[in-house]
């Protein structure tokens, strides 16, 4: 079966399923948990009753909740942007912006470190060319929608009150590059270890400081 016959079964067939049913967010979760370790193993031509049975539900089911494999695959994308960038909208009073950008340094390069997200992005490297619709749904959902985020944080108000910015985009950019750094082209690549917790700490103090230093108001 092509894409596009695909994507319209899926749809048919899920109008169909998914009539007077409510969402169950334990099945979503194990769809979205399957098919990420799925691209991974499989790449993008992976099948959707591969999906379905590593997620131990029915096909129909999943043509339930998205109306197409790349749907699915920009699904799980979300997920992980969702759970990078959940320092920054988290509710807790009194927590200071620097206290805020250190848990999200952290929780930034533990994600993009990871052997699984590493594979993900040699996964798309490779295949950009053949699929530049993954890919731009990746760069949209991933990393454009990380820096959105970042950039809506340190503009709010509450940031205002501890930082001098000016231009919220441009210094999302620049936080992005120093905890970031060239580690992760290395890692990428496949020539350099995965960074040791001392060498993660430095990495977020400095960058941290740094920021606060450029931006601060004290």
């Amino acid at each position: 079966m092509n894409e596009a016959k695909e994507a319209d079964t899926m749809h048919a067939e899920g109008r169909g399923c998914a009539r007077g049913r409510r969402p169950d967010p334990a099945k979503d979760q194990a769809i979205l948990e399957a098919a990420r370790d799925l691209f991974l193993e499989k790449g993008y031509s992976v099948s959707v009753d591969d999906i379905a049975e590593r997620a131990g539900v029915v096909k129909q089911t999943v043509y339930s909740r998205f109306k197409s494999k790349e749907e699915l695959f920009a699904a799980t994308i979300r997920a992980g942007a969702e759970e990078l960038v959940a320092p920054l909208i988290a509710d807790k009073p009194g927590r200071t912006v620097r206290a805020t950008l250190t848990e999200f340094a952290e929780q930034y390069r533990r994600i993009l470190l990871t052997p699984a997200r590493v594979q993900m992005m040699r996964l798309l490297i490779a295949q950009a060319d053949q699929f530049p619709d993954l890919a731009r749904r990746f760069y949209e959902g991933g990393p454009l929608y990380t820096f959105g985020r970042l950039a809506a944080y340190l503009g709010s108000p509450t940031s205002s009150e501890e930082l001098d910015i000016d231009d919220a985009e441009l210094a999302a950019s620049q936080f992005l590059g120093l905890i970031k750094g060239v580690e992760h082209s290395g890692v990428l690549l496949g020539i350099a270890d995965a960074e040791t917790e001392l060498q993660r700490r430095k990495r977020i103090d400095t960058s941290v400081d740094a920021f606060m230093k450029l931006y601060g108001r004290n």
